[in-house]
């Protein structure tokens, strides 16, 4: 068998290149990086212009519905972390979500249960309220020690002013069946 030099010498050639690639490599990993601090200053600056905006002082925030007048009151009390109810003159909302169709200060049968328009229950609100505290037991359940995420049943409720009572009364009602007992109105607060 003869040897070929030219072969040989490939070999060598290749075996070189891949000792200096290595030595590059590890040269390059010697090598210090410097960090350009404006463009990170930049960053952050923004980052904390976002957080600052988006931080309310007030946890709750409570948005009617266009349109809604809110009674005005003297209350002194903070607003609390709640599911919230809005009725409107057209619509009730859970967590700004529509759930039945009210007209003339009625919902209309097709919400109510059995369709009997003198029911009291209104089913896709009370599956709505009962969804909300499933998720809120959901959350108790593996946060025993947090206080705040307990369900206590309490529901903010933002009612036009000019609603009927049998409304207010019929969603007052659901809400019971649905296990939630305590409510807070959503009102305008009265400068003293």
């Amino acid at each position: 068998m003869t040897e070929n030099p030219s072969s040989d010498r490939l070999f060598a050639e290749a075996g070189q290149k891949r000792k200096r690639k290595k030595v590059g490599q590890r040269e390059d990993l010697d090598k210090t990086v410097q960090l350009n601090m404006l463009p990170m200053m930049a960053l952050f600056t923004i980052i904390l212009c976002y957080l600052l905006e988006s931080y309310s002082t007030d946890p709750v925030q409570i948005m009617p519905t266009p349109g809604t007048m809110l009674p005005k009151s003297s209350t002194d009390l903070a607003p609390q972390e709640a599911v919230q109810v809005a009725i409107a003159d057209r619509v009730i909302l859970v967590e700004d979500r529509k759930v039945a169709v009210v007209k003339n200060g009625r919902v209309l049968a097709e919400f109510k249960k059995d369709r009997n328009p003198a029911s009291m229950v209104i089913p896709p609100l009370y599956d709505a309220l009962k969804k909300a505290g499933d998720r809120q037991k959901m959350f108790a359940r593996y946060n025993k020690k947090k206080q705040e995420l307990q369900f206590k049943g309490l529901l903010t409720i933002i009612a036009d002013k000019r609603i009927p009572f049998r409304l207010l009364t019929e969603v007052l009602y659901t809400a019971g069946q649905a296990e939630y007992g305590a409510y807070k109105f959503a009102v305008i607060k009265k400068e003293k």
